[in-house]
C-alpha cells in the first residue's frame, strides 16, 4: 500500500515530536487530533507564523498540510479533584492571552486540558516528579538525588529525568540545584563568592555545625529545609494541597515553597517594583523582569503583576513566627513570577535551572549579610557622591547649566556634582557634544571650573550605538570588533530604535566587548574630564513596541528580510523565542519582547531571551573595568537604572523615572528600603519628582525626606516651575 503524501509527512511530525519530547506529547498527536482543530499557533501582527518547532515548543501538533497546521492535541479533561486542588490565588492561566485560544466555555477548556469555574480557565493541579529509589546519596558537600517525571506539565515539553544536587557545606545556608543531566541548559553566568572556612574540611563538612537540617519527600518529590534550633520550616517545596509538585520543562518551571505560619507571612523582596516595603501575601503575583516602564505612583505594584521596573533581584526575607529570619534567592535570569499567598510563595520561570539558595540568618540582617557575602558586598563610594546632586533633562544650552550652578553658588548651596541628560549630545549619539548648545570645548571650560571649585561632573549614556550616521567612531569600532549583538539568524545586526533614530546594542559578554567599551570612554573623557558615569536606557530599553526590528514594530512602513532562527548551543529542541505558553506578567503584556530587543536576538554566549535582564549588569561590569583603568588612582562614580544581583559592588542605583506627587514621595522611601535589602545602599529617587509640575512645597519636603539617601539627587523633566 503507497501511503499518501500526508500521512508521511504528519508521520513524520509525530516522530519528530516523540523525539523531541516526552511520551506524552506523542501520545496527544499519535491519537486523532479533535476536530474541529483547535488552533495552537494563530497567526499574529508583529509575530513569525508557525514553524513546526514553534509548534512543538507549544506542546502541540504539527501537520504542514493542513489549514491550520499547528493545533491542540487530543488530551483527557482533567478531573474535578485535579481542578479543585488548585487555589484561586495561585491559579496558572491556561495558555498566554497575549498570543493563544482564550476558552469562554467548558467544552473549549476541557479540550485544552484545562479546568473551568464558569468564568476562568486554568491549568489543573500537577504533582511533578518521583524521586528514582536508591538515588539519594549523602555525599562530602551534601547530597545527589534523580527525579522521575511523573506526568506531562502544564505546557509540555517536560524534561523526564533531573539531577538534584544539595550543597550544604556551609553552616548558615544551603544551596539547591536542580537540572537536566543530559543537556547543559542556560545557567546565569553570575561569579558566585561560596561561604569559606578556616577550619578543617571535615569539620566544615560535619552536619552537627548545620543550623539548619535537610529531608526529602520522595513520592511527590519535595525537599524541605528546617531551621534545627526552632523546627520552623525554612523551604518545603513537598505538594500538600497548596501548590504544584515540580514542574521542570524546556520554557516554563514551577518550584514552591509553604509558609506555615499562623498570621499573614511577613516578607520583604522580590524587585524592583514601585508600592510597599512589606510584600503583599494575598495572591500578588510579583513580576522579575527588567523592564523600562515608569516607576510613578501610576505603575505602583498590584496583585496582578506586570508592574515590573528595572532591577531584577529575585530575593526576599521572611519573618517567621518566632521572630528569627530567613532568606531565598533564586539565582535565575530568565522572565521569573514569584506568587505570594498566605501559605506559599511559587517561583514561575521560562527557562535556565533551579539554582536556589537559603540563608538562615537569624536575624534580616544576617540575612543581608549572608546574601551579599555571596552575590557580592556593596562598593565603597566616592566621598562627594555623598553629597548634593543636580540635574535636569532638557537643559536648553550649557549657559544654562552655567547659570545653576552660579546661583547655586551665590546662594551659599554646597552643590558637589553637576550632571547632564542627553540633551548635551550631537543628534542624542553616545560620547558627543551638541556643537551649538554644548560646544566640546566650553563644556570641557566648564567641567575644569567644577573641579577648580571642589565640583564634579557626571554625563548620560544610553545603550543604544546609532547605525545611521556616517563616520560615527562608536558604531564604526563596534563593527570592527564585532560586539554588537546579532539577531535570531546570529548573522546581522540586531536593530532596534531609541532617541538617535536605529540603533545596535553592544554585546558586553562578548571577548572584545571590555577593550571596545574602554576605547569610547576613554575618548570621552579626553573631551571632558567627568567624574562619573550615568547609565540609562540599559534594560535595554527600545521604541520599537513589540521588540526588535524584525517585529515591523519600530516605525510606520519599516522593512526587514525575514531570517530563519537559530537555536544558541544552551537553548533545547524545541524551542520558541517569540511566543510562550505563559508569560510572567501575561496579565498586562504576555510579550517579553515589549520595548526590549527581539528574544531571539543573539549575545555571544546565550539568546537575549535568557541573558536580557543581565544586559544592564553586563554594561555595569564593563563600566566598573573602563572608568577604573581611565582613572586609575581615584574612585568613579557610577549610577545605572537597571541592576541585577550584586551590583552593588558595582555601581549606585535611582528609582527611574517617577513623578511629582506625594504619592511617589511616600513611595520612594519603600523603594530605597527595598534596594537596601537587595545589598544596594548607594540609591535615591529623583528628588522632587521627574514628570509632572512639582511645587515648592512637595520639593521641599522632598529635599528633607531624601537627606539620607544617596545619591541626593534632584532631578526633573520638563516642569514648567524653576526653583
Amino acid at each position: 500500500m503507497i501511503m499518501s503524501l500526508k500521512s508521511w509527512l504528519t508521520g513524520v511530525a509525530v516522530l519528530t515530536l516523540a523525539a523531541a519530547a516526552s511520551p506524552q506529547e506523542a501520545d496527544q498527536c499519535a491519537a486523532p487530533i479533535p476536530s474541529p482543530r483547535l488552533d495552537c499557533y494563530p497567526v499574529q501582527v508583529n509575530f513569525p507564523n508557525a514553524t513546526e518547532e514553534t509548534c512543538l515548543a507549544q506542546g502541540c501538533c504539527w501537520d504542514a498540510l493542513d489549514a491550520i497546521p499547528c493545533a491542540f492535541g487530543r488530551t483527557t479533561a482533567p478531573s474535578t479533584s485535579l481542578c479543585d486542588a488548585v487555589l484561586p490565588a495561585s491559579r496558572l492561566a491556561c495558555r498566554n492571552p497575549r498570543y493563544f485560544l482564550t476558552a469562554t466555555d467548558a467544552t473549549t477548556c476541557a479540550a485544552l486540558g484545562c479546568c473551568f469555574d464558569g468564568t476562568e480557565c486554568f491549568q489543573p493541579s500537577f504533582l511533578g516528579y518521583d524521586l528514582k529509589p536508591q538515588s539519594w546519596v549523602e555525599t562530602t558537600s551534601g547530597y545527589t538525588g534523580t527525579l522521575v517525571l511523573r506526568s506531562r506539565g502544564p505546557f509540555g515539553n517536560d524534561i523526564s529525568e533531573l539531577s538534584v544536587e544539595v550543597t550544604a557545606d556551609a553552616s548558615d545556608q544551603v544551596r539547591v540545584r536542580i537540572f537536566d543531566p543530559s543537556f547543559r541548559r542556560y545557567e546565569v553566568p553570575l561569579p558566585l563568592h561560596h561561604p569559606t572556612t578556616t577550619s578543617n574540611s571535615s569539620s566544615r563538612n560535619s552536619t552537627s555545625s548545620r543550623l539548619y537540617s535537610v529531608s526529602v519527600t520522595s513520592s511527590p518529590f519535595g525537599i524541605a529545609i528546617t531551621r534545627i534550633s526552632t523546627g520552623e520550616t525554612l523551604f518545603n517545596s513537598t505538594p500538600a494541597g497548596h501548590f504544584n509538585g515540580l514542574v521542570f520543562a524546556n520554557q516554563y518551571l514551577e518550584l514552591s515553597t509553604s509558609m506555615p505560619t499562623s498570621a499573614p507571612p511577613t516578607f520583604f523582596g522580590l524587585g524592583e517594583h514601585v508600592g510597599r516595603f512589606l510584600g503583599n501575601a494575598s495572591g500578588d503575583r510579583y513580576t522579575i523582569w527588567a523592564r523600562d516602564q515608569p516607576a510613578d505612583t501610576f505603575h505602583v505594584h498590584t496583585s496582578k503583576g506586570g508592574d515590573n521596573v528595572y532591577g531584577v533581584h529575585p530575593f526576599y526575607i521572611r519573618v517567621e513566627d518566632s521572630g528569627l529570619a530567613h532568606g531565598v534567592f533564586l539565582l535565575n535570569s530568565n522572565a521569573l513570577e514569584a506568587v505570594a499567598t498566605p501559605h506559599a510563595i511559587t517561583f514561575r520561570t521560562v527557562g535556565g535551572i533551579i539554582d536556589l539558595f537559603v540563608f538562615v540568618g537569624p536575624s534580616a540582617p544576617s540575612v543581608v549579610a549572608q546574601y551579599t557575602a555571596l552575590v557580592g558586598r556593596p562598593m565603597i563610594p566616592p566621598y562627594w557622591s555623598l553629597g548634593y546632586h543636580l540635574c535636569r533633562w532638557h537643559y536648553h544650552s550649557l549657559d544654562d547649566v552655567v547659570s545653576v550652578v552660579e546661583r547655586m553658588r551665590a546662594a551659599g548651596v554646597p552643590q558637589d556634582a553637576q550632571w547632564t541628560d542627553i540633551d548635551v549630545m550631537d543628534r542624542y549619539l553616545d560620547f558627543t557634544w551638541d556643537p551649538t548648545s554644548f560646544p566640546q570645548p566650553k563644556v570641557s571650560a566648564f567641567v575644569d571650573d567644577l573641579h577648580a571649585h571642589g565640583q564634579h561632573y557626571v554625563p548620560i549614556v544610553d545603550a543604544g550605538i546609532a547605525v545611521t550616521i556616517p563616520s560615527y567612531p562608536a558604531y564604526e569600532d563596534g563593527l570592527a570588533q564585532h560586539v554588537f549583538m546579532k539577531d535570531g539568524s546570529n548573522v546581522s545586526i540586531e536593530q532596534n530604535i531609541v532617541w538617535p533614530g536605529m540603533v545596535a546594542y553592544p554585546d558586553f559578554f562578548h571577548p572584545n566587548a571590555t577593550s571596545y567599551w574602554l576605547k569610547q570612554l576613554k575618548r570621552y573623557y579626553a573631551t571632558a574630564k567627568y567624574d562619573g558615569i550615568w547609565l540609562d536606557m540599559n534594560e535595554p530599553s527600545s521604541f520599537c513596541i513589540e521588540g526588535g526590528r524584525e517585529s515591523l514594530s519600530c516605525v510606520f512602513n519599516d522593512s526587514y528580510a525575514p531570517y530563519t532562527f537559530v537555536r544558541s548551543q544552551d537553548t533545547a529542541y524545541p524551542f520558541d523565542p517569540f511566543r510562550q505558553p505563559f508569560v510572567p506578567g501575561q496579565a498586562v503584556n504576555g510579550n517579553l519582547a515589549a520595548m526590549t530587543a527581539s528574544m531571539a536576538a543573539h549575545h555571544v554566549n546565550s539568546l537575549h531571551y535568557n541573558v536580557h535582564s543581565l544586559f544592564g549588569h553586563s554594561e555595569i561590569v564593563a563600566t566598573r573595568l573602563a572608568v577604573d583603568s581611565i582613572r586609575p588612582t581615584t574612585r568613579t562614580f557610577i549610577l545605572s537604572r537597571s541592576t541585577f544581583a550584586g551590583d552593588g559592588q558595582y555601581t549606585a542605583h535611582w528609582l527611574g523615572d517617577n513623578a511629582a506627587t506625594w504619592e511617589d514621595l511616600r513611595q520612594s522611601i519603600a523603594g530605597v528600603l527595598s534596594m537596601n535589602v537587595f545589598g544596594m545602599p548607594m540609591v535615591g529617587p529623583d528628588v522632587c519628582g521627574f514628570g509632572l509640575n512639582t511645587t515648592q512645597e512637595l520639593c521641599i519636603r522632598w529635599h528633607q525626606a531624601a537627606v539620607r539617601p544617596y545619591p541626593y539627587r534632584t532631578h526633573i523633566a520638563l516642569c514648567e516651575v524653576t526653583y
